[in-house]
């Protein structure tokens, strides 16, 4: 971004700026458009301190222009009312400059949940109930459906396949693939599949199809085998750890790249680092913690406090920066790349769980076992989340007619009470919508985990500091 200056050029805040010291350095924070910087400069601390609408370039004869410039597009300052910002950012009389806005219209992620039985019954899983009679989603509104994504407005759609366990239901998913290739071929637009599997003893002849049609494959792996073995249990009780990683193997065998998938509960944050070193030891192409929360079998037991899921968290941050460090192999964190990292790197909110608004209804659309759509695949199963079923609706005008769609697409970070004056809004948008709903039973309410944010994106920045380059060391592939 090119930036001109003159002697006459207004600079001022771009918000009430926040500051924390930390030794010899300050950090200095934007909270109203995400902008940040850290500086050494006492002088420039104060001369930012002392900022107001009326201030000149001439007047802050202290920083140079270059400087100047490099504040603005930092997102710390404004030149002449424009500044540079999320898409979300909203202050007032500002002309924002922000990247290009990475929300769609309509989804460009279509999730097919095939039927809702499994080979497993993992303690904690949010999507198989007790009691709950066997439902499959006809092939009939899962080709219904690829043809209603394929004719949005929209150049490519991921298809992703969850279940229960989606491979029992295989041939469907042969014959949806098949179907989608074809006509996605025919409106000269790309299609790419996923699928979520807990890889349980997988058959050569699914490894092959997946590696075939090139499937991205998420595995759900709970770390060590004892970890592991604890909660993620057959029907009869026994665990799954040998049978999951006879399938990641296989997989690997065809070149799939795994990409595991690791809960984190009150009973194995003190063990993340042991977890995180024995899912790399199966060479797994990234490694994504998610935390468990107060859903389907989990409760107030296993529910991890925002404070203790940052004190987890962040020390595999840190171990996998010393491992690079040795010369290790670095398995990367996923969404801390995507989510936390990628907000600290750039305004561009590309992350869909932390940004206003979501991916729900607007990235993504998800089909029910009884062809019930919702907004996010982490809402079926809750009515009020319902926007039509497929069966006597279209994809398209439930999301454009949907009141729950509306609803979310209006759920501004600025307009939650305990965001509104948080330092770090436009990093985490006030975290998962479903996440806060299911907690708070609100849309408007924060994050659950609202205290790990609050700690998460100020550590990353101060580690960076203290330890020049780490970024670098969690982003093996340079991003």
């Amino acid at each position: 971004m090119r930036v001109s200056l003159t002697a006459d050029t207004h600079v001022a805040p771009a918000d009430e700026l926040r500051f924390e010291e930390r030794g010899a350095h300050t950090l200095v924070v934007s909270p109203a458009n995400g902008g940040w910087v850290v500086t050494d400069d006492v002088s420039e601390v104060d001369i930012l301190r002392s900022l107001s609408d009326a201030t000149t370039v001439a007047d802050v004869a202290g920083i140079e222009p270059a400087r100047i410039a490099e504040l603005f597009q930092r997102g710390v300052v404004t030149l002449d009312g424009a500044g540079v910002g999320t898409s979300s950012t909203r202050v007032e009389g500002l002309q924002l400059i922000a990247p290009k806005n990475v929300v769609n219209t309509y989804p460009t992620l279509g999730i097919f949940h095939v039927h809702n039985w499994c080979n497993l019954a993992c303690t904690y899983c949010y999507t198989i109930e007790d009691g709950v009679p066997r439902k499959q989603l006809s092939l009939d509104l899962m080709l219904k459906a690829v043809d209603e994504l394929v004719a949005l407005p929209t150049p490519m759609t991921s298809l992703e396949f969850h279940g229960g366990e989606p491979t029992m239901a295989f041939k469907d998913i042969q014959k949806v693939v098949a179907y989608a290739k074809d006509v996605y071929a025919k409106a000269a637009k790309k299609v790419v599949f996923s699928i979520q599997t807990n890889g349980f003893y997988l058959s050569e002849k699914v490894c092959d199809f997946l590696a075939e049609h090139r499937f991205s494959v998420r595995v759900s792996l709970d770390g060590t085998p004892e970890m592991h073995d604890e909660f993620r249990v057959d029907h009869r009780g026994k665990g799954s750890y040998k049978g999951v990683v006879t399938g990641i193997k296989r997989l690997q065998d065809k070149g799939i790249a795994v990409h595991a998938v690791c809960v984190v509960h009150a009973g194995n944050t003190d063990r993340i680092v042991e977890m995180y070193d024995s899912m790399a030891a199966l060479d797994v192409a990234s490694i994504r913690f998610l935390p468990v929360f107060q859903s389907g079998n989990a409760g107030e037991e296993e529910w991890l406090t925002g404070d203790r899921y940052f004190e987890s968290y962040f020390s595999v941050v840190r171990h996998v920066a010393e491992r690079a460090r040795r010369g290790e192999k670095v398995v990367p964190l996923a969404n801390l790349l995507a989510g936390e990292l990628g907000s600290l790197r750039s305004f561009r909110r590309e992350y869909m769980c932390m940004r206003n608004p979501c991916g729900a209804g607007v990235n993504m659309i998800t089909v029910d076992t009884n062809g019930d759509l919702y907004p996010c695949e982490e809402m079926v199963g809750k009515e009020e989340f319902v926007i039509g079923n497929l069966a006597e609706t279209d994809i398209r005008t439930a999301i454009d007619t949907s009141p729950v769609v509306e609803k979310l697409r209006d759920r501004h970070v600025e307009e939650i009470d305990e965001c509104s004056t948080c330092t770090w809004k436009q990093f985490c948008h006030g975290g998962c919508v479903h996440k806060s709903y299911t907690h708070f039973k609100r849309l408007d309410r924060e994050s659950e985990h609202c205290a790990y944010y609050k700690r998460i994106y100020q550590e990353l920045i101060w580690l960076d500091v203290d330890e020049p380059g780490t970024w670098d060391l969690l982003s093996p592939n340079g991003r």
